[in-house]
């Protein structure tokens, strides 16, 4: 059960180094480009050296531009005759990671499809499957349970949500698996408790400063092996994000929170409805941009808080803008007809879905070089590291694994011996 499919290999050691030292000197020379964000300005700062490619961008319809931001290589084809870095952004891709063949088991009934086919590739790329496991942020414990049954060992999960661990808990006994779960903020000072030596960390999706708190409890309690897929780079992070390790710490870029969702701006995964109704409150957040420069004589951009889609959208536009207008302590007179705002939204969503193909042909290396800084704290406290892909991005866009493990005395990267399932 190791037959393995060839699919390149991963980074790894001096590679891993390499590739981030050349990701750093890529964005640092381009952050014209990609640092703008076309939400925010009617007209970008580089389209007065590249007016020909803002015409271009524009002109493209709708189709096309949607399937360029889905297709990154013609992207970066199409763009190439002016941006001439376009050529190198395929330092973004890193291959996928070798898979190990797992036993057939049928689906959960409680498991959604999609993610019992992340959790079988997020597991088939596991190196040690002997070890009692720890799994942050479990939520029901679907991965951890799945592992259980895999590895026949002890699985402790950590969710601090009480619903979630009291579901994992019955999941749990009704499958008969050795998982334990713990209602945990892992946040907390008493998190560390959690992880041993002998043992197995798995986090499969825990976002922001959940999983860099992961990392660096890892880089202090030193766990046998840790398998990590990171989502939501933003979440948590100061105006400005803060590299974990030393070589991101001596690095010339500087990455602010709202730069690190550049690495989450596209959405392969998602149902139709839930993609129409973000379309709708981007189109609807653009429409009150474009009102509140009227109403306040002032052309500049005005952040606005987190919304809910459905709620929001239940309520309409004329409702949105009154609440965004009552936030930033503005007045829209009962009289004014917000229909030809709501319009010019939708106008200018495509006009920014067109133009943000520039930021998005630097998406990959935004969150490549964030992972990078993980890879390099953990390999700066003696773990051997790889990088490489879990899953297609057709099943989560989210796809970077970080594999880490401690090799014993006297061995390298090169020798560490594998078990398989």
């Amino acid at each position: 059960m190791n037959t393995r499919a060839a699919h390149g290999q991963p980074l790894r050691g001096a590679a891993l180094i390499a590739r981030f030292e050349a990701v750093t000197a890529l964005l640092v020379a381009t952050r014209q480009w990609w640092r703008p964000a076309p939400f925010q300005h009617p007209r970008l700062p580089w389209e007065a050296t590249a007016p020909e490619l803002a015409n271009y961008l524009r002109a493209l319809d709708r189709d096309a531009v949607e399937g360029l931001h889905s297709d990154l290589p013609a992207l970066a084809d199409q763009l190439s005759p002016w941006l001439p870095a376009a050529a190198s952004v395929a330092l973004g891709t890193v291959p996928q990671l070798p898979a190990q063949s797992l036993p057939p088991m049928p689906e959960p009934r409680d498991v959604p499809g999609r993610k019992w086919a992340q959790i079988q590739a997020f597991l088939s790329r596991c190196q040690t499957t002997t070890l009692p496991a720890l799994e942050w942020c479990s939520g029901k414990a679907h991965l951890g349970r799945h592992y259980a049954a895999l590895a026949g060992a002890p699985v402790t999960a950590l969710e601090w949500d009480d619903a979630l661990v009291a579901a994992a808990q019955q999941l749990a006994q009704r499958e008969q698996r050795p998982v334990a779960a713990h209602c945990q903020d892992v946040l907390a000072p008493t998190a560390g408790r959690w992880l041993q030596p002998a043992q197995q960390v798995l986090a499969l999706h825990a976002c922001g400063e959940l999983h860099r708190r992961l990392l660096r409890l890892c880089a202090e309690r030193r766990p046998q092996a840790l398998l990590l897929s990171p989502c939501c780079y933003h979440l948590g992070s100061g105006e400005d994000y803060e590299p974990l390790s030393q070589q991101g710490q001596r690095s010339a870029l500087q990455l602010s929170r709202e730069e690190l969702r550049i690495a989450l701006q596209e959405t392969v995964t998602a149902p139709g409805r839930e993609q129409r109704q973000r379309e709708t409150l981007q189109a609807w957040r653009l429409g009150f941009d474009l009102l509140q420069r009227e109403l306040r004589g002032i052309e500049s951009y005005l952040r606005t808080p987190p919304l809910a889609a459905p709620a929001t959208i239940a309520k309409g536009f004329a409702a949105l803008c009154q609440q965004l207008a009552r936030h930033h302590g503005l007045t829209v007179p009962a009289a004014l007809d917000l229909a030809p705002w709501e319009q010019a939204g939708w106008r200018r969503l495509a006009e920014v879905r067109a133009l943000d193909l520039v930021r998005a042909l630097f998406r990959p290396l935004l969150e490549l070089w964030v992972v990078l800084d993980y890879a390099c704290l953990l390999q700066e406290h003696g773990y051997e590291v790889e990088l490489g892909r879990f899953c297609q991005r057709s099943l989560t866009p989210r796809n970077l694994l970080l594999r880490a493990v401690l090799p014993a005395a006297g061995t390298t990267a090169q020798n560490v011996v594998e078990n398989t399932y």
